[in-house]
């Protein structure tokens, strides 16, 4: 199995002794790495996307194999169209708890819990029909009831306001002292989300822009402007991420992350099927929009005959680590008295914005 070379991201934040005054985005990203599919046979391309990938390879997978159905004109049926939903779901399940067992609670001096995380990815099998997908769904319930939110996943989404407050003042669990915690991080709430790309949107906007540049898969943006995906993106307009938008960017979007982890394990259950969408963008072109646990991710497939003759894709890092951004934009102006509370507010803006590789700090005297 051969993995594209991942690169990585560099943070530069230039600090006065008390504050940041700016930020830098610096990425070594290889992006135009899927031109190694440029060539193959269809079905062989198919087969190397997800073994590319070593994060969100199912995603990868979905999006490709959806990108070259738009782009010959065929429709997967009702069954695989649900089973891709459901192999999304479970991977944003096992991402969103790696984060939230491993990554966070590292950052905000929680214990971490590899046992609770390992637990569930032997849980995760490659395949599964319909009555290993509900064993899933029930165990994840299970550890969701037990680790994360101390009651039934739908329980939780469905507290008013005055029983959420007390959950995370009762900071019983992990989740609501982290987000306590993350609330006392002056990160402004961001402004430029990417909308949900419809069939329309794809069309639009999508398919002209990567059609006007190459430049647009290293440095996407949304009608000439840079826009955050993921959780929050998606959960915005929900009444309880709206409130909290108001008041703190990294609590929200550790609020809307815990949000659509509450709902993944009945997506296992009863898949909804929209998180993937594609459309037919010309002859031979096919466009596929995947929602992943880092946000939207987009391929596009020209094909020539049976074989791909040109391909990109856009992963939600690209559109979260723009250079002019959610990162720099929201580490801008931050107070920071001492060199450790600048790396800390870098690492909890990224941990938020969750890239799907390694990167480094640095930083700068202003």
């Amino acid at each position: 199995r051969t993995m594209i070379a991942e690169g990585k991201l560099e943070f530069e934040s230039a600090w006065d002794g008390r504050r940041i005054v700016g930020a830098k985005v610096l990425s070594s990203r290889p992006v135009l790495a899927s031109r190694v599919l440029e060539g193959k046979g269809i079905g062989e391309a198919l087969r190397r996307v997800p073994l590319l990938f070593s994060i969100c390879g199912r995603a990868q997978g979905v999006a490709a194999a959806a990108a070259c159905e738009a782009a010959r004109g065929v429709e997967a049926d009702g069954a695989v169209k649900e089973d891709r939903e459901r192999a999304i779901a479970a991977e944003c399940l096992q991402e969103y708890v790696w984060r939230l067992f491993i990554d966070l609670p590292q950052l905000l001096g929680e214990a971490a819990r590899p046992g609770d995380l390992a637990d569930l990815r032997r849980r995760m099998p490659a395949a599964a029909g319909e009555a290993e997908w509900l064993d899933i769904a029930e165990d994840a319930e299970a550890l969701l009831e037990q680790r994360v939110f101390g009651m039934r996943a739908r329980d939780w989404l469905a507290l008013d306001a005055a029983r959420r407050a007390r959950w995370v003042d009762d900071a019983a669990l992990p989740a609501a002292r982290m987000l306590a915690r993350l609330r006392t991080c002056r990160v402004d709430p961001p402004r430029d989300f990417l909308p949900w790309l419809d069939a329309e949107a794809l069309r639009t906007e999508i398919a002209p822009a990567l059609d006007a540049s190459p430049a647009f898969v290293a440095k996407p943006a949304w009608r000439g402007r840079p826009a955050e995906t993921g959780a929050l993106a998606r959960q915005r307009l929900q009444p309880h991420i709206a409130r909290e938008l108001e008041l703190n960017g990294l609590s929200a979007r550790l609020l809307a992350r815990l949000t659509e982890l509450a709902a993944l394990p009945a997506q296992l259950r009863r898949p909804l099927a929209q998180g993937v969408r594609s459309i037919s963008a010309g002859a031979g072109i096919g466009i596929a929009a995947v929602e992943t646990a880092r946000g939207t991710l987009i391929h596009r497939a020209a094909l020539d005959g049976e074989r791909v003759a040109h391909y990109r894709i856009v992963a939600p890092t690209e559109w979260n680590f723009h250079p002019r951004g959610a990162f720099p934009r929201g580490l801008a102006g931050l107070p920071a008295r001492n060199e450790g509370e600048v790396r800390q507010a870098a690492a909890l803006l990224a941990h938020a914005l969750d890239p799907c590789v390694a990167y480094e700090t640095r930083i700068v005297d202003a």
